[in-house]
């Protein structure tokens, strides 16, 4: 992996544990259709789905922050300091089968996110977001696509 590669997505990832922050600050917009594929409603019943969100959510979002941490920092470690030789060199990221599996979380969560942003309608969208704003978005997420398989297979 290249630094810049590390460097944006590690920023990803911050970004993600940013929503993951605000469902236990209660200002996630649960509406939100990123917020709506990554906290489903457990239960039909809207009270029984609010009750379980209320009891649980909070405790979920907890674990993805750590998985998803373990991954930015591995990144942020790897990355070459101001000034250094490496800059341009591609980057060696070693994890225990633990931190793989956080890894292969981690890089689900920020495809599931990416994907549903650049799915959505356009009038959702920014207004200064631009068709080639998707499809680089759309490279990255089939970049991560094969980080995971590269990933399993290396856990075989």
């Amino acid at each position: 992996m290249l630094p810049d590669e590390a460097d944006m997505l590690a920023n990803l990832g911050r970004q993600v544990v940013g929503l993951h922050r605000a469902v236990i600050d209660r200002r996630a917009a649960l509406d939100d259709p990123v917020m709506e594929r990554l906290y489903p409603s457990a239960y039909g019943s809207v009270e029984d789905a609010a009750e379980f969100r209320r009891l649980a959510a909070g405790d979920i979002a907890s674990a993805r922050i750590q998985t998803m941490m373990r991954m930015v920092v591995d990144l942020e470690t790897a990355l070459p300091t101001e000034g250094d030789d490496r800059d341009d060199a591609e980057l060696q990221i070693s994890v225990d089968v633990e931190g793989a599996e956080a890894w292969l979380r981690s890089l689900g969560e920020v495809r599931l996110v990416l994907h549903v942003r650049t799915t959505q309608p356009r009038s959702a969208l920014a207004p200064d977001v631009t068709d080639e704003d998707i499809a680089q978005l759309g490279d990255v997420i089939d970049w991560l696509g094969f980080a995971q398989s590269t990933l399993l297979e290396a856990l075989e």
